[in-house]
């Protein structure tokens, strides 16, 4: 099998805009990515030391997005290597997120899921629940027109690492159903886009959203 590896300053996937990735006409949203960071603190970073490794947003049309911390950030306290699930105002002004921050070890493979569903943020570790925030009365998801990326949002930072099983679903999974993407049964009801990106092209499986990779290396494994 190969890989698709990012370099962390240029290396990104951009998939066209389309309404099945978006929270705001779907109601819920689940996406879910295998991610291997290989360092602890990225090189081209923002703020208070965080990437976007995927995400659905630019100025004035920000939706959804997984951020990745530095191993040591500018906040106070810091946030080491937290990992993130944020939806959005379509401004970018105000936005709400879920978490997990544990320990992170550079090279390893850790499975993400997030949803959206239509009242709360959830995010899962390896399958397994991990926080859930509220964003009912605070974020309005709307619809904006900027593209799907993996391994960037918007070039404002860029994921040094691997990236792999991308999917999004246009409905909320269950508890049961995560686990099960965890260990790579998929369930296809409201499967909207698949990337396995274990080949040299980022093909939907689904056959409808093919994304255009833009640098990027791929390496052999049998992982």
């Amino acid at each position: 099998m190969s890989i698709l590896q990012f370099d962390g300053t240029k290396d990104y996937i951009e998939i066209p805009d389309d309404a099945g990735f978006s929270v705001a006409t779907t109601g819920t949203l689940t996406i879910a990515a295998w991610m291997r960071p290989d360092v602890l603190t990225f090189p081209h970073f923002e703020r208070s030391g965080y990437v976007h490794w995927m995400g659905k947003g630019e100025i004035g049309r920000q939706e959804w997005t997984f951020r990745m911390y530095n191993e040591t950030t500018t906040d106070n306290p810091s946030r080491p290597n937290r990992i993130s699930f944020y939806v959005f105002d379509l401004q970018g002004g105000k936005g709400v997120g879920s978490y997990f921050q544990e320990p992170v070890q550079a090279g390893e493979w850790i499975h993400v899921t997030g949803i959206a569903d239509g009242q709360n943020t959830s995010i899962y570790k390896n399958g397994v629940f991990k926080k859930s925030e509220s964003y009912s009365g605070i974020i309005t998801p709307q619809h904006g027109t900027a593209p799907l990326r993996i391994g960037t949002r918007d070039f404002n930072s860029f994921f040094l690492g691997a990236i792999r099983g991308v999917r999004v679903w246009n409905r909320a999974l269950t508890p049961s159903e995560v686990q099960m993407v965890a260990g790579d049964s998929i369930p296809q009801d409201g499967l909207v886009a698949e990337y396995r990106l274990d080949q040299d092209v980022a093909l939907d499986t689904t056959e409808f959203h093919n994304g255009r990779i833009v640098g990027g290396s791929w390496q052999t494994t049998t992982t």
